[in-house]
């Protein structure tokens, strides 16, 4: 119903093309503008109602009040074809911006606050208690209507600062101590690693690598400052000099066509704990390939789908050949729509309950959804007896999605397709 409404709003506009005064476009792209406003503001107030009736629901159940509501953000996940940390970051700005500050939300519901700059007021008053985001929760919204985002940022960090310069402190000392660090996957044969460090280990670990790139730079080296600090930065990570012998594991998955030179089919790269990496160019998968450090493997896959054929192993745990086998065959956790890679392999029929250790019944899930697995009403099932073939997950609400191995060189791979023949029993 709301698609449609939506849909009759998107049909009523004329297309870009056709004759419309430059003032009239103006003032209707500031009225879609509004429009999207209100529907992040409906879409937050939906989202905080589902997961606070998830948990209700698995109190219920008797699940213990910690892991109530734990499943919320994968099944919204899969409704939504997004990741499950997506649904947390959004649960995270929702729930404060439901409870906690009715006046923006107003604002929000009204179109008069975008998606952004609540989100910076949410941010801004993390630290404070319920009570003190309702005292500035109307001087926060005016804020929010009058400026732009960024500049709602500062504001609303000033004001949450004066109101309660401990709030500042407390900040400040929790982000500290919420160290990460991660690495994005740039798709051209690049990744970056981003650190979130305490301000003065950033800043020495900057300096350190510029002094010693300038150093070298002035001993001779004629790489880039920038290209000498990276690779700098590999050496004292992994203790190998130089940059390039690198004595660990990355899987690059290609097919046997491309690694002759017979075609150029991209590469995948793999993690050592499964995951999709991203797309390698043949040529460049080939100089890997060539160099004294790199080792095959060889894995079959069906000719006619991409995906990885099955192994059997009378093991208890998925470990060794088949545990490989396995990573490589999903690549990324076999939650529908999720992309996290994979940290436990899994039965898909529970061991408990006659499921064997065997690669029909195996498939890799990310740590969190491990556990979602076993909270009340979820149900996952192989298809057919064969996790290649599929396993369907039902939630708590009766969807099921269906999710299937990736093709062992990635979607997206313009590699010739078989056609199966049709046979007739």
């Amino acid at each position: 119903m709301i698609d449609n409404r939506v849909r009759e709003l998107v049909g009523e506009l004329r297309p870009g093309t056709d004759a419309c005064p430059p003032d009239e476009r103006v003032d209707r792209i500031a009225a879609l503008d509004r429009a999207i406003n209100i529907l992040h503001a409906a879409l937050s107030v939906e989202t905080a109602a589902f997961a606070e009736q998830r948990r209700a629901e698995d109190l219920a159940d008797g699940i213990a009040a910690d892991g109530a509501g734990r499943g919320a953000a994968t099944e919204l996940g899969m409704a939504r074809r997004v990741s499950k940390e997506t649904i947390d970051y959004q649960l995270a700005f929702a729930k404060p911006l439901v409870d906690d500050l009715p006046q923006l939300l107003a604002a929000c519901l009204d179109g008069q606050v975008s998606q952004a700059a609540a989100k910076h007021v949410v941010k801004a008053c993390e630290t404070l208690d319920r009570e003190q985001r309702r005292a500035l929760d109307g001087d926060l919204t005016e804020l929010a209507v009058r400026l732009t985002p960024g500049q709602v940022k500062k504001a609303s960090d000033r004001r949450v600062t004066a109101a309660d310069p401990g709030a500042a402190i407390a900040k400040a000392r929790k982000a500290r101590a919420e160290k990460s660090i991660r690495a994005i996957v740039n798709g051209d044969g690049t990744g970056t690693l981003l650190a979130t460090l305490p301000i003065e280990q950033a800043v020495a670990s900057w300096q350190a690598l510029d002094h010693e790139a300038r150093g070298r730079r002035a001993d001779g080296d004629e790489r880039p400052i920038r290209a000498l600090m990276c690779d700098l930065f590999v050496e004292r990570v992994t203790g190998r000099t130089p940059a390039v012998d690198l004595n660990l594991e990355v899987g690059v998955v290609i097919s046997a066509s491309s690694l002759l030179g017979v075609d150029d089919q991209p590469a995948k790269v793999v993690g050592h704990q499964g995951g999709d990496y991203g797309v390698l160019p043949a040529g460049l998968a080939r100089e890997l390939a060539g160099s004294e450090s790199a080792w095959a493997r060889r894995l079959v896959c069906d000719p006619f789908d991409g995906t990885l054929l099955s192994m059997d192993t009378r093991k208890r745990r998925f470990d060794g050949a088949l545990r490989k086998f396995l990573l490589h065959r999903d690549g990324t956790s076999r939650r529908p729509f999720s992309d996290a890679p994979i940290y436990e392999i899994d039965h898909a029929i529970p061991y408990a309950d006659g499921g064997s250790t065997a690669a029909a019944n195996g498939h890799g899930l990310a740590n969190q959804d491990h556990r979602i697995r076993d909270l009340p009403r979820w149900r996952i099932e192989p298809i057919d007896g064969d996790t290649a073939k599929g396993c369907r997950w039902t939630t708590p609400t009766g969807h099921t999605y269906t999710s299937r191995p990736p093709p062992i060189l990635g979607h997206g791979n313009a590699r010739a397709r078989l056609r199966r023949r049709r046979t007739d029993e």
